[in-house]
């Protein structure tokens, strides 16, 4: 009798007060998770011109079928849409703070490109710039080449013919340079070098930058740097 006082009146509570808990971090997990889709997705919408038609009817579709929110999840998801278009903030730094959140969770990486392809598939075509930013995007949360081609295949018909462009690891790297791998060494040396001066640290702190922007000058300054060395290398 007293075993069983004392697992209704002390183990009992405490247990449900530990589902509860890890409810509400299910909760706020799946919240966060959230925040990074509709965010990425509004700077992948926007990099290719105004916001279409399609691309909102396909935000409705994420918020109504897919994630099944309620009246105030979806008046939250579009506030989010809206905040991250408006943004000043780069799509690579979005995509760095959910790899910093999710990247041990490899579902969660592999079902935000698949998202990402999705948005951009919704209008009927793969622009230059959303392809640039998949490519970024693969290689921030470190998808293969194979994975991402198996990805893409699910949204977009492919030719299976020799002269296919086929995703390379360095990919990533052309598209932070403005670059492409036909490109002669000298040509991406001075595409390289304009960006560097753009954006090295010590000319935007003399411009008086706020310490963000500064924050964000010296991971792009770095990102420039990587993304020449790893080509030099490939190329030599």
């Amino acid at each position: 009798m007293g075993s069983l006082l004392g697992h209704y009146l002390f183990d009992q509570p405490k247990e449900k007060s530990a589902e509860e808990s890890e409810f509400k971090a299910y909760q706020k997990r799946q919240g966060a998770f959230f925040y990074h889709v509709f965010s990425l997705c509004a700077k992948l919408a926007k990099s290719d011109g105004p916001i279409n038609r399609q691309e909102v009817l396909h935000m409705e579709y994420l918020m109504r079928d897919q994630f099944r929110m309620n009246d105030r999840g979806r008046s939250q998801a579009i506030k989010i849409w809206k905040q991250a278009k408006d943004s000043a903030d780069t799509f690579d730094q979005f995509a760095r703070a959910f790899y910093n959140d999710f990247g041990r969770e490899r579902h969660h990486i592999l079902n935000m490109m698949d998202l990402l392809f999705a948005m951009a598939a919704c209008d009927g075509g793969l622009h230059p710039r959303e392809e640039g930013l998949l490519m970024r995007a693969a290689g921030v949360f470190h998808i293969s080449g194979m994975q991402y081609d198996r990805i893409k295949s699910r949204y977009y018909h492919t030719k299976s013919n020799t002269q296919q462009k086929r995703w390379t690891p360095l990919d990533p790297h052309y598209a932070i340079l403005g670059a492409q791998p036909a490109d002669s060494l000298d040509l991406i040396k001075k595409k390289y070098r304009a960006l560097a001066v753009q954006w090295h640290p010590d000319k935007m702190a003399a411009k008086g930058a706020s310490p963000e922007a500064l924050r964000h000058a010296k991971e792009k300054f770095q990102q420039i740097n990587e993304a020449y060395e790893k080509i030099l290398q490939a190329k030599n």
